[in-house]
């Protein structure tokens, strides 16, 4: 009878420690910082591309063009990841357009500088879209 219980005790502590490893393993697996949204805005970045690359045209949709070129940073809603939050800036347009164009100042999480967009990945019209979807769409 007593080695019955031992057995029980030992499988039970097999059975507890199981169940600890698999809810530390949810834990991190949850809380690792939008998994589901960067698999998003991957599928909507290959979308983007291949769109522009079958048709020979720039992509122009204000959602697509800042989902990919400004979404990795300031975040899909504009809240801020790695760059700061960009949603309801006091920022004019034009404001946001020569940011766009000619990069940010460094930022003081890990000192990381936002790039300067113009005449590299983005044309001066595509700079415009962006600038108004941020002012008048990310409220």
């Amino acid at each position: 009878m007593r080695q019955e219980k031992a057995s029980y005790q030992r499988w039970l502590s097999i059975l507890v420690l199981m169940l600890l490893v698999a809810i530390t393993s949810f834990m991190v697996v949850g809380c690792s910082g939008g998994g589901a949204e960067e698999e998003k805005g991957n599928a909507a970045t290959e979308k983007a591309k291949s769109a522009g690359e079958e048709s020979g045209k720039e992509v122009n949709s204000p959602s697509l063009l800042y989902t990919n070129n400004c979404g990795p940073c300031h975040g899909h809603d504009g809240s801020g990841v790695v760059g700061p939050a960009i949603k309801g800036t006091s920022l004019t347009v034009a404001q946001i357009e020569e940011k766009i164009s000619n990069g940010g100042a460094k930022i003081n999480t890990g000192g990381t500088t936002m790039p300067a967009f113009k005449d590299s990945e983005l044309s001066d019209k595509q700079i415009k879209i962006i600038a108004n979807y941020v002012k008048n769409e990310l409220k």
